[in-house]
C-alpha cells in the first residue's frame, strides 16, 4: 500500500514549514496525503458539507489549486496549543472573482502530529463561487 493510498496511515507529521512549502512550491495535492489521517475532515468556506476522507480532501485541494491559477502564498502568522494549530495566510493572484488577495486562517486539529481536521476560514468571494459548483464539498 503506497503512502498516498486512501487507507494508508499518515507517514510524515504536519508542520508549519511543510504547509508553507506546499502552498509556495509544491502545489501537487497528492503531497498532502502523508500528513492527513484516512478519515480527515475538511471544512471549506461556503461548502454545503465538510469533505470527509483523504480522497475527498485531496480532491477539494486540487479543485482549489485549479481555481486559483497562478498565485503566491505568504504565511503571515501561526500558533499552536496542544493538538490545535492555526496558520494565517495571504494568497496573491489574479482571481476570477473578488480582490487580488485572499486572507484566511486554517485551524488544524492534529492527532499524533497528523491532520484529522482542517477548518479553513476566509470570506473571499472565490469560496462562494466554488461552493456553487460543489468543488469544495
Amino acid at each position: 500500500m503506497s503512502e498516498s493510498s486512501p487507507d494508508a496511515p499518515p507517514s510524515r507529521p504536519w508542520s508549519v514549514e511543510g504547509f508553507a512549502l506546499f502552498w509556495s512550491h509544491g502545489r501537487d495535492a497528492r503531497m498532502v496525503a502523508p500528513v492527513v489521517w484516512p478519515d480527515v475532515v475538511g471544512k471549506w468556506p461556503g461548502a454545503s458539507a465538510p469533505v470527509v476522507g483523504r480522497v475527498a480532501y485531496i480532491g477539494a485541494i486540487a479543485n482549489f489549486l485549479t481555481a486559483l491559477g497562478d498565485f503566491s502564498v505568504e504565511v503571515t502568522d501561526h500558533a499552536s496549543n496542544g493538538d490545535v494549530a492555526f496558520v494565517r495566510w495571504i494568497v496573491h493572484g489574479d482571481f476570477p472573482v473578488g480582490p487580488d488577495h485572499i486572507v484566511g486562517v486554517d485551524r488544524l486539529v492534529l492527532k499524533n502530529g497528523y491532520v484529522i481536521e482542517n477548518h479553513i476560514h476566509s470570506d473571499h468571494p472565490i469560496f462562494a463561487e466554488l461552493a456553487k459548483t460543489h468543488a469544495l464539498g
